[in-house]
């Protein structure tokens, strides 16, 4: 725990700063909404600029968009209103397996990850996640807390008194926008809230058990959960899994897996050629 003469601020102030400003205003740390759809607009023209997409008649893209699609068309309609997300789905030609969402809408997977997918019900389960990303707004929270951490208490307090809006994100580049981690909770937020959107749009839930089995596998010798940002893939798929049993008991009936369709299995094949 850093001292408040080294100029940060200790967890319990944080958490004293976090009930000041749910309590009286609204936070000047955190980017607006319309603010968040400018960054996440100009940080994805960036990446796509920056790195090597899939062709547009690609069928893993073509089915990320359909999938996205059914996903996106859960949402309620009053959310949408308020919040007129720019959702878009590129998949990014790379081994690396992995996804990610920009602030505001725009979603990016990576062709490592869709390629290790044995079934739809694996994609759905990533794209609704990703999704809940966006809504719940966690890129803006992660950059708001990012800018608490670096200041004096003094200054800190003053500005929340002043309900001054204290955010600029005319420097902030695309790397920042796609990598700034986010917290154990909202990762575990986003589990739940892709959860309840996959299902809704009807793919089978058991999807996303398999994706962060998967996960598990690939990143075996990572350290423990303390040591890490996101939450330890054992205890997500434990999390599912209680979900999935929950929502049985109240007499949930599940869709049958989708294994993935020919078109995207040549498509990969085809890659892995090349």
């Amino acid at each position: 725990m850093q001292t408040l003469s080294s100029g940060r601020i200790s967890l319990a102030t944080l958490g004293l700063i976090g009930i000041l400003t749910t309590a009286s205003v609204a936070d000047p740390f955190k980017p607006s909404f319309k603010q968040q759809l400018d960054l996440g607009r100009r940080a994805a023209a960036d990446i796509r600029k920056e790195e090597k997409l899939a062709a547009p008649n690609d069928p893993r893209l073509l089915l990320m968009r359909e999938v996205a699609a059914k996903i996106v068309a859960g949402i309620p309609a009053d959310e949408l209103k308020k919040k007129p997300y720019e959702f878009s789905f590129d998949l990014i030609e790379s081994p690396q397996i992995n996804a990610f969402a920009l602030p505001g809408g725009p979603i990016f997977f990576y062709t490592g990850l869709v390629d290790r997918m044995q079934t739809v019900d694996e994609l759905a389960g990533v794209i609704a996640h990703e999704i809940t990303h966006v809504r719940e707004e966690h890129w803006a929270n992660a950059y708001a807390s990012r800018q608490k951490e670096g200041l004096g208490l003094t200054i800190l307090l003053t500005i929340l008194r002043a309900n001054r809006t204290v955010v600029d994100l005319t420097s902030v580049g695309y790397e920042v926008a796609r990598s700034l981690p986010y917290s154990r909770r909202d990762e575990t937020r986003a589990d739940r809230g892709g959860f309840d959107l996959m299902v809704r749009a009807g793919y089978h839930p058991s999807g996303l058990v398999k994706t962060f089995e998967m996960f598990a596998q690939a990143s075996k010798g990572a350290p423990p959960e303390f040591l890490k940002t996101h939450p330890d893939d054992k205890n997500r798929i434990r999390n599912i899994r209680k979900w999935i049993e929950e929502a049985e008991k109240k007499g949930q009936k599940w869709p049958a897996v989708r294994p993935m369709p020919e078109a995207v299995q040549k498509a990969r094949t085809l890659k892995n050629k090349e």
